[in-house]
């Protein structure tokens, strides 16, 4: 009973949200409104989710140093896929903009969550990742308001998850736009940032108007006008009986049918020439509204397939580039974060004693002072929007290859033999950075290379034979 409940008082607000006249421009999103926009609206998963997915179509190029056969990074990724933490991240920013803010926290079984998280000798197993949205964390976002104090516009420090609190060392809030001195915002339910659809809410009900609209026109584009020659009234009715039946046939009539008609007779389609023109240039204008109103370029809402890629130079895919940018610069924080969490997780005692028991030579320092050299060297970098075709690879690669043998040419006469195996080194290292040379490195002997001395040419007393030779 109380099931049948909840779902007629959803199915209550979403009429009430996709029909009501109180829907004007301003109109307040609360909690429940966002979410049934993000459940239920065609617009409401692209403006939430589909900037998230762009941003993190493709996981993060990561690289160690010393990395023998790609075995520490191996690991990394390993406990990163085995953790999921990739959708978790992704939820907790589908939340943000849903909502205007969300949290997420790393708690751990054995230990309570109120107390710190201790990294080192964290166990996968002990472990568990938690997306909060503001109903679930209502009240421990709330930014203070008193421009007197040192948190001013800051979210508590603790958050407080029905009843129970966890440390900030557990802990990211994220928020959806820079909160509003004052502005309570009940999406979130607190002053903090605003959902996508705070500005935008009355054209996201227009839209759904134009959603009617398709439907009426798609409804009347069947229909067929008989156009029938009058008869006088004495033999109306048995016309009219006539042409009741003949309107049965038509309405059965199917391809590879026949039918006869009167000579002044025609049957015709709706003429809906007229309506396909306004009803193009409303839907778009209102999408232009909505991407207005939200961080959402048009394009991604209207789905459209770019002319030229992402590295092509052309204003709308620039523009979405450099909107994918962005997103990828709020998500850095967090995925960083998670990213020391797995490092510790990854590169456990045993996984370095295994490592040294197979590197006796390059792993010669103890657990502690290696894992941290690890982390020193530990880079990570977004893969590019859009990858390039193996033919512009091969051309930008042979520029690039091009420009890094004039200059070793350049300097390479100049050097003394030390700098100049330096220099040979530094070219072999730009062609093992290629693509192109990644089956064929080129590894020099740099001990040979600083002691090699070319051979005197031969000066005078040989003959011509021997000086040809």
């Amino acid at each position: 009973m109380a099931e049948e409940t909840i779902n007629a008082a959803l199915n209550s607000q979403l009429a009430d949200f996709l029909m009501g006249e109180d829907i004007q421009p301003g109109s307040e999103t609360g909690y429940q409104m966002c979410k049934i926009i993000w459940e239920y609206h065609p617009l409401g998963g692209k403006m939430v989710e589909k900037p998230i997915e762009m941003a993190m179509f493709k996981p993060r190029i990561y690289n160690v140093s010393d990395d023998a056969e790609d075995r520490i990074v191996n690991a990394f990724i390993d406990t990163w896929i085995r953790l999921g933490i990739t959708q978790k991240i992704k939820n907790l920013f589908f939340n943000a903009r849903c909502y205007g803010a969300a949290a997420i926290g790393i708690g751990q079984d054995s230990v309570s969550s109120y107390k710190p998280l201790t990294k080192m000798g964290l166990q996968e197993e002990d472990i568990f990742i938690n997306i909060f949205d503001p109903l679930v964390a209502a009240g421990s976002m709330v930014t203070s308001q008193d421009p007197n104090t040192r948190d001013f516009q800051q979210p508590d420090k603790y958050l407080n998850i029905q009843g129970k609190k966890w440390h900030p060392s557990r802990t990211i809030k994220v928020f959806t736009g820079a909160p509003i001195y004052l502005s309570y915002q009940s999406s979130s339910m607190g002053f903090t940032g605003r959902s996508v659809f705070q500005r935008c809410v009355y054209p996201l009900r227009s839209y759904v108007n134009t959603m009617i609209t398709n439907d009426l026109v798609s409804e009347k584009a069947g229909v067929l006008v008989a156009k029938t020659a009058q008869n006088s009234s004495v033999i109306s009715g048995v016309i009219g009986m006539v042409n009741k039946a003949r309107r049965g046939m038509i309405k059965a009539i199917k391809n590879k049918g026949v039918m006869n008609i009167g000579a002044g007779d025609s049957i015709e389609s709706l003429n809906l020439q007229n309506i396909d023109g306004a009803m193009n240039s409303a839907r778009s204008n209102i999408i232009a509204d909505i991407a207005a109103g939200s961080d959402v370029p048009a394009a991604i809402l209207k789905d459209e397939a770019f002319a030229n890629g992402f590295g092509e130079g052309k204003e709308d895919s620039k523009a979405v580039a450099q909107y994918i940018d962005s997103v990828r610069q709020s998500i850095d924080p967090v995925i960083t974060f998670f990213e020391e969490i797995v490092q510790y997780i990854a590169w456990n005692e045993d996984f370095y004693n295994s490592l040294k028991n197979e590197y006796p030579d390059l792993y010669t320092e103890d657990y502690f002072t290696t894992f941290f050299m690890w982390r020193a060297s530990f880079s990570a970098t977004w893969p590019e929007l859009q990858e390039k075709s193996p033919e512009e690879r091969q051309d930008s690669e042979g520029k690039l290859l091009e420009q890094t043998t004039k200059v070793f040419d350049t300097l390479y006469s100049r050097l003394d033999p030390d700098n100049q195996a330096v220099a040979a080194q530094w070219l072999s290292d730009v062609i093992n950075v290629l693509e192109s040379y990644e089956g064929a490195p080129l590894v020099l002997d740099m001990d040979k290379l600083k002691s090699y001395r070319p051979p005197e040419p031969p000066t005078g007393g040989g003959n011509e034979e021997a000086e040809e030779t």
